[in-house]
């Protein structure tokens, strides 16, 4: 077009002879499928995209269950922590693709981490919104998953009258506090 756009045409004709073989008449039409044509670049986008997380996802997958391993004293030990673990990622998987991948609040994490432990009185969950990046999501719910599991068996929330107490800030303009 003369202000640079492309446009996407289909032409369709049928052309009729006459008896002796010459062409008589053509009919046709121009069809617009820019639209179409878009649409198959979008699907192609997120096919590729599509690809690019599995392959992040499978390769979180293997480290997990390598460092699960290593850290396993026997095979039933071995199991049961890789299935917390992969279940732990199904559920950050499940925030990120609710979100359509804009990000996860915080909060939200944490309590899905929290969610088996908590009770009225064990937990306190403060700080400001905070939605994280999806790029940072999986790896500060691992994260997360590791400290509540520690506090599960070793730590305060192992305990009947334990208490777990996360809190973050935001500092202005991105200084460290005072």
């Amino acid at each position: 077009r003369s202000g640079g756009g492309v446009r996407w045409i289909e032409s369709r004709s049928f052309m009729s002879y006459s008896s002796d073989g010459h062409p008589q008449r053509v009919v046709g039409v121009n069809i617009d499928i820019t639209e179409r044509k878009r649409a198959e670049e979008q699907l192609h986008r997120l096919v590729a995209e599509l690809d690019h997380r599995v392959k992040n996802v499978l390769a979180s997958v293997q480290a997990v269950s390598a460092h699960t391993m290593d850290a396993s004293s026997s095979m039933d030990y071995f199991v049961a922590a890789l299935d917390r673990r992969i279940r732990s990622m199904a559920s950050t998987h499940e925030l990120l693709s609710n979100s359509r991948w804009q990000g996860v609040p915080l909060r939200e994490l944490l309590r899905r981490e929290l969610s088996p432990y908590i009770s009225n009185s064990n937990t306190c969950i403060k700080g400001p919104e905070v939605i994280l990046k999806p790029e940072a999501t999986q790896t500060i719910a691992s994260v997360l998953h590791e400290l509540t599991t520690n506090a599960a068996k070793y730590g305060a929330l192992s305990k009947r009258d334990g208490r777990v107490s996360v809190r973050w800030h935001c500092a202005p303009n991105g200084q460290a506090p005072g």
